[in-house]
């Protein structure tokens, strides 16, 4: 082989390390496209932005998209590093002796991009899920601070919004706070889930006795009967040293369906279920883990506490 053909082979080679489909991140693998996205100048906004890449990071748990993770990931460090400074503006609504807690939980938020920026490159669902709910967690202490808007459901007035909750001065319903279709945030101590459809959500929780619920809410999170629903699916060990069905029914209330996971499958428990939301279309995939049972744990209370949740009819 003489140089010239050495050199042009060389070349090749260079070109093709230098290609985008050969380009890789410094930490050794390739992510998609990264989030556009404007840096916000308020508290309000920062805190709208976090929430709507945790929404985006949801759907794509749920479409088994995990790759694309990173760039909505990457956002919400960036934005969680800046928030504690929004802040402390004049115009933020943060009470003064609450910015500590709000930049704390900015920076917590901001600390877990590697974390689930790895569980996605690892296709880790159940891992990405566990950190996505730690994040929505974490946002919700920002949320509680943030000013809202509130608007008409009917959308009697347009796009028109209001400060606080109130009723609709032309059709008299109740205001709904316009971001609430972007709670993730578990009711009850369990994993939340965004269907596939985005107009149902649901909430999967699991006792120590190892009695396994699912709540059900639409777009909003309020509330939806359970008896409109079915599900069955199969529980296991982590490991899969054992594997049982699992079929839910309505509790007597209608506020979730239940069912006993078989007493052979130990904590880590993994369920998967298929869910058919009665809507023509075929029954939707869930995955559940449990290291341990939920933090609050599956008991009348909890019960009563969905059903007096201000939504759709449980009977």
């Amino acid at each position: 082989m003489n140089l010239k053909t050495i050199f042009a082979v060389c070349t090749f080679f260079l070109g093709l390390s230098s290609s985008p489909a050969f380009a890789q991140q410094p930490h050794g693998h390739e992510h998609g496209k990264p989030a556009d996205f404007k840096m916000p100048t308020t508290f309000k906004d920062g805190v709208n932005e976090i929430r709507m890449r945790l929404h985006e990071i949801d759907e794509l748990i749920t479409t088994k998209k995990l790759e694309d993770v990173h760039g909505q990931a990457e956002v919400i460090q960036k934005v969680g590093n800046i928030v504690g400074q929004l802040a402390l503006k004049a115009d933020s609504g943060v009470p003064r002796e609450a910015v500590k807690e709000v930049n704390k939980a900015g920076r917590e938020l901001a600390n877990m991009f590697d974390a689930i920026d790895k569980a996605g490159d690892s296709a880790d669902a159940a891992g990405t899920r566990k950190l996505h709910s730690e994040m929505v967690r974490l946002s919700d202490v920002l949320y509680k601070y943030s000013p809202k808007d509130f608007a008409c459901p009917m959308k009697c007035e347009g796009e028109k919004t209001y400060p606080t909750a109130q009723k609709c001065p032309v059709c008299g319903m109740a205001l709904q706070d316009v971001n609430a279709h972007q709670d993730h945030s578990a009711k009850h101590g369990g994993t939340f889930f965004m269907a596939q459809d985005q107009k149902h959500h649901l909430e999967g929780t699991i006792s120590d006795k190892r009695e396994f619920r699912v709540y059900f809410y639409d777009e909003f999170t309020k509330p939806i009967a359970a008896k409109k629903f079915t599900a069955q699916g199969t529980t296991w060990t982590r490991d899969k040293d054992a594997e049982k069905p699992l079929r839910l029914r309505p509790a007597s209330e209608n506020a979730f369906l239940s069912g006993q996971v078989d007493s052979s499958i130990e904590f880590p428990i993994r369920i998967k279920m298929f869910i058919d939301f009665k809507d023509g279309q075929e029954p939707q995939v869930f995955d559940f883990d449990f290291d341990e049972p939920s933090k609050s744990s599956n008991d009348d209370k909890a019960a009563r506490v969905h059903e007096s949740m201000s939504g759709h009819d449980l009977n």
